[in-house]
């Protein structure tokens, strides 16, 4: 019988905040994977794929959105930008990603918006959320819970769910 190495605190909550809104979730343990090339099959046996979990900023640094899209899609800045309705977008920086998400590059995901630092920026305004249309379409998605040497699969309905529990409202985009 294979047994899962223990959790770290950060798995621990994002695992935690899943089970208190009632979703369930395959826990994958394997080789830190920080980019989309490394995440490539991981969730497969399980009919689920790692989506892209994108910290986006405005040129000044006061609005961020967080994106979630199809890992098969290109991100293509002008297109998202208008489609969100804002100024150009681009790639939040590391410090950004600290401060906005308290994550690190490489274990962005959607399972970051329990952080307290997510939670006010959320509630400030300068945080949305954004999902693909087609993401939502797919039946299951693999997400980091805040490391990148784990990925939970969940259903995409669960998804929404987990977003509704948490009191976080997104936008759904052509991407």
């Amino acid at each position: 019988m294979d047994t899962l190495p223990q959790m770290t605190r950060t798995e621990a909550a994002a695992a935690h905040a899943l089970e208190a809104a009632g979703i369930s979730y395959i826990r994958l343990t394997h080789a830190p994977a920080s980019t989309m090339e490394l995440c490539r099959g991981i969730g497969a046996e399980h009919g689920a794929e790692h989506c892209k979990n994108l910290l986006l900023a405005n040129k000044r640094g006061t609005e961020f959105y967080l994106l979630l899209m199809c890992a098969d899609k290109p991100y293509r800045t002008s297109e998202v930008s208008r489609r969100l309705g804002s100024t150009r977008l681009s790639f939040a920086t590391e410090a950004q990603l600290e401060s906005v998400l308290g994550l690190k590059g490489g274990s962005v995901s959607v399972l970051g918006l329990i952080n307290p630092c997510a939670r006010e920026a959320y509630r400030a305004g300068s945080l949305r959320v954004a999902i693909d249309r087609d993401l939502m379409k797919r039946g299951r998605i693999c997400v980091h819970p805040n490391e990148n040497t784990e990925s939970y699969v969940i259903d995409t309905a669960d998804l929404d769910r987990f977003l509704g529990f948490i009191g976080v409202r997104y936008t759904l985009t052509e991407v």
